[in-house]
């Protein structure tokens, strides 16, 4: 088996310090190496110092969490903004509205303006909600958080009931295997 050259090798340690989760076919790319070269690689840099790959890891993980939050906060003060300005436009778009319907114009271009400046009433707000769901959601993930509301239909005394019977069924079943 050929040895990979030290400029290679040193690119894929960098490469998974910089990003620990990194794929092989990612690797063998930034590499320059194949992906099975990039395997071998990878599971070699990581056995050498696993306690400092892990702590690497950890602490880039950190560092997202915090860099989302900080994109949270961001996307917040935009769309904040963006209702405060509308809110601000809203009368005078409602005017705007008005005038444009009792101007001389054909019944085309007045629905054609009229939609024009009803969609300015709320430019871009439901891109700002779906990318700070998005953000907030990746974040939440990477904190080991939900990142969902799951509830029960049933009332909570049938689930205490299910809950018992199960719970009486396992010790049953680990009595039969003891």
């Amino acid at each position: 088996m050929k040895k990979t050259g030290g400029a290679k090798r040193e690119k894929a340690r960098a490469l998974l310090y910089l990003n620990p989760e990194i794929t092989v076919r990612e690797l063998a790319r930034g590499a320059g190496v194949g992906t099975g070269t990039a395997h071998t690689l990878k599971k070699e840099l990581i056995a050498e110092d696993p306690d400092e790959f892990e702590r690497i890891r950890t602490e880039k993980k950190q560092q997202f969490i915090a860099e989302a939050w900080e994109v949270v906060g961001k996307a917040l003060k935009l769309a904040d903004k963006r209702f405060s300005k509308a809110l601000e436009d809203e009368e005078e778009i409602e005017k705007l509205i008005l005038s444009v319907r009792d101007h001389e114009l054909t019944q085309a271009e007045k629905r054609s303006l009229v939609s024009r400046l009803k969609a300015l009433q709320m430019t871009n707000i439901r891109d700002i909600a779906v990318a700070l769901g998005t953000i907030y959601d990746k974040q939440a993930v990477a904190s080991g958080e939900p990142t969902e509301i799951v509830q029960s239909a049933k009332p909570l005394p049938d689930l205490v009931r299910e809950t018992k019977s199960i719970v009486k069924e396992l010790e049953h079943l680990t009595q039969l295997t003891s």
